[in-house]
């Protein structure tokens, strides 16, 4: 005789599978809420100095509301065709909307491996190197923002 299954009764993968999709739910909403991270938008741009590509150039927004300069700053080492990708929290994935100084340096070495080997005086005398005296500025939107070329003198 064959027995009734309960219909009420759960498959045993099934059983399984719940607490882990929970788990799973809870612990990427948790992160959400308490990393304190502001939703970023790709942010494109190039830097050029005299009409010719800024290829290592460090580029940095600062955030224009920031009271207490605790908000990221975005930033983007400059290419060598002069074009530039924001990163804020992981590479490339761009800045918090709103409005921006843009800081940016050119260190004077010519290293090939780049980082600290590149330090040297800025060949733009830091004329852009202090966020409170930089005459270049960006607006951050979503979905995505192109910011206008920045071309030196």
């Amino acid at each position: 005789m064959r027995s009734m299954q309960n219909p009420s009764r759960t498959p045993p993968g099934l059983r399984l599978l719940i607490p882990l999709l929970l788990a799973f739910t809870l612990a990427a909403v948790g992160c959400g809420a308490s990393d304190g991270r502001k939703p970023t938008f790709p942010v494109r741009g190039k830097v050029l100095f005299r009409d010719k590509p800024a290829a290592k150039a460090q580029v940095t927004f600062h955030p224009r509301s920031d009271p207490d300069g605790k908000a990221p700053r975005p930033t983007a080492t400059v290419e060598p065709d002069g074009s530039f990708k924001l990163s804020t929290y992981t590479a490339g994935d761009g800045a918090p909307a709103g409005e921006y100084a843009v800081t940016i340096i050119w260190p004077q070495g010519e290293s090939p491996i780049g980082g600290d080997a590149d330090a040297g005086p800025d060949r733009l005398g830091d004329r852009y190197a202090n966020p409170k005296t930089t005459t270049l500025r960006a607006t951050v939107a979503a979905p995505s923002t192109e910011v206008p070329p920045y071309n030196l003198k």
